[in-house]
């Protein structure tokens, strides 16, 4: 869904109550739509969105190591596709003020998708059917057949092991 990636790491860095909740602020800059119409079998995606997500946090006084800690380490448990996908390393700008704090701003680029899914008292008119912003969700079969002649070791069955 567009703007989770920013919104959810905005919530885990607020969680880890580095600073106060109002030193914190984020936002989106740069965002480009590309059309994607690709059917899903449950939905469709329309477009990805590619943004920066700006984060910002002022008079900071913590360790910003910790911070950049925090950071590096969501991106790798929630964004894994940032190679394939061609995005940069995050940038971080520092400001170091007289007080032992410094105010903070990090730009990461992120790529988003935009599905949706049949529903009949959905906001979108799209293609003949109304529709609802959504991720699309994926079905992992248990069990494929592939050919007619069990005999044959390739047409055998398979059934997944939990």
């Amino acid at each position: 869904m567009a703007l989770a990636k920013l919104r959810e790491l905005t919530r885990f860095l607020l969680s880890q109550e580095l600073a106060p909740a109002e030193q914190w602020d984020s936002w989106m800059e740069n965002g480009t739509l590309e059309a994607a119409d690709k059917r899903l079998g449950a939905g469709v995606r329309v477009c990805r969105l590619k943004y920066d997500a700006v984060l910002v946090v002022e008079r900071y006084s913590g360790p910003p190591q910790l911070l950049i800690a925090h950071v590096v380490t969501w991106l790798m448990d929630h964004d894994p596709q940032r190679e394939r996908d061609g995005l940069g390393h995050p940038d971080i700008d520092v400001d170091v003020n007289g007080d032992d704090t410094a105010d903070i701003e990090i730009r990461i680029g992120f790529y988003e998708n935009l599905d949706l899914v049949v529903d009949a008292a959905g906001a979108i008119q799209f293609g003949g059917a109304r529709w609802r912003v959504e991720s699309v969700p994926v079905y992992e079969p248990d069990a494929v057949g592939v050919g007619d002649d069990q005999a044959q070791p390739t047409d055998a069955p398979y059934v997944r092991k939990d």
